[in-house]
């Protein structure tokens, strides 16, 4: 089960995510082209429905032609001294 914590991180990467293809101007159709990720998923974690494996990462990174680093270059807003429960 997903906890609270995890739900704000994912909601977050999503939004971050959006926000980085948005700043290029790519459709959702392009976005997939490049990355070879399926829309429908790229929407998912958009919304912060789930989270892209490890390799999905680097194909995203790759779709935006960034480093995978910068996916994860975001506010998370979440104390970690607690753990993630």
């Amino acid at each position: 089960m997903i906890s609270e914590k995890e739900k704000i991180i994912l909601k977050n990467f999503g939004q971050h995510l959006k926000n980085l293809k948005e700043k290029q101007k790519l459709s959702y159709r392009e976005f997939y082209k490049r990355s070879g990720v399926n829309t429908g998923d790229i929407i998912k974690y958009e919304n912060g429905e789930t989270s892209p494996t490890f390799i999905t990462l680097t194909r995203l990174a790759i779709g935006l032609k960034t480093h995978p680093s910068v996916l994860l270059d975001f506010d998370f807003e979440v104390d970690f001294s607690a753990g993630l429960e």
